[in-house]
C-alpha cells in the first residue's frame, strides 16, 4: 500500500499547479456570478443564473476530463511509461492510482462549486434555490450520487482504455484513440439507455477497466 500511496501522491503532485489554478478560477467565477446577480430580479432570471452556474461547473470539469487522456499521453511523451511498467507493483495500482488522483480533482472542483452556490444563495438573500432538498436525507438522492460517481468512473476508465488501444496502432494512435472513445461512449449510452440501473454502470466500468488492465499487461506501445 505504501507504493500505491506514492503513485497517487506523485500523480497529484504532477498536476498540483493546474488543480490550484482551476480551483482559483472557479472560485473567482462564482464570486463574479454572485456580484452579477446581487441586485437582479431572481424570480425572472433564475434560469439564466442556473445556466451560468452550469457553464462554470462544466468548464471546471473539463480540466480533469482532459487529464483522463493527458495523464497517459504524458507518460509516453516523457518516456516515463518505461519506468512505470518495470515497477514491482501490480498493474491495477497504475490504473487505480491515476483514477483516484483524477477523482480527487473532480471532488475538489465539486466542493468549490457547492461552496460557490451557497455563497450566491447567501448573497442573494437565500432566494437562489430551496435549501431543504439539499439538507434532507432521501435514498433517491443517495442513488443519484452513486450513479454520478459511477458515471465519472466509466468516463475515466473509458479514456484510459481508448488511449491504450490507440497505442497499439503507432502513427494512427490519436485517431484510433478518438474512434475507440466514441465507440465506448456509444456502448455506455446504449447500455445505460436500455438497462438504466446502477448495476449497468458497474458492469460497463469493469469492462473498460479490464480492457485497460489487459493492454497494460501486454505492455502495449512500449515494445
Amino acid at each position: 500500500m505504501h507504493a500505491f500511496r506514492r503513485l497517487v501522491l506523485t500523480d497529484l503532485r504532477n498536476r498540483r499547479n493546474t488543480i490550484w489554478v482551476t480551483l482559483g478560477a472557479m472560485a473567482l467565477l462564482n464570486v463574479a456570478v454572485a456580484i452579477l446577480t446581487r441586485h437582479r430580479q431572481l424570480p425572472d432570471e433564475l434560469g439564466f443564473i442556473m445556466f451560468l452556474n452550469i457553464m462554470v461547473f462544466a468548464a471546471g470539469l473539463l480540466i480533469p476530463f482532459l487529464h483522463c487522456f493527458s495523464t497517459w499521453l504524458d507518460e509516453w511523451k516523457q518516456h516515463s511509461i518505461y519506468q512505470l511498467l518495470i515497477l514491482p507493483v501490480p498493474r491495477t495500482y497504475l490504473l487505480v492510482s491515476k483514477y483516484i488522483s483524477i477523482l480527487v480533482e473532480v471532488m475538489l472542483i465539486t466542493a468549490v462549486m457547492i461552496a460557490g452556490l451557497w455563497m450566491q444563495h447567501s448573497v442573494n438573500g437565500e432566494q437562489l434555490f430551496r435549501a431543504e432538498p439539499l439538507v434532507t436525507f432521501e435514498w433517491s438522492k443517495v442513488l443519484l450520487v452513486i450513479k454520478w460517481f459511477l458515471s465519472v468512473t466509466c468516463c475515466m476508465f473509458l479514456c484510459s482504455a481508448s488511449i491504450l488501444i490507440g497505442k497499439c496502432c503507432g502513427r494512427l494512435s490519436l485517431l484510433v484513440s478518438f474512434l475507440s472513445f466514441i465507440a465506448g461512449l456509444f456502448l455506455w449510452i446504449i447500455a445505460f439507455a436500455n438497462f438504466m440501473s446502477t448495476f449497468t454502470l458497474v458492469i460497463v466500468s469493469l469492462v473498460f477497466f479490464m480492457v485497460s488492465y489487459y493492454l497494460l499487461n501486454k505492455k502495449v506501445g512500449v515494445e
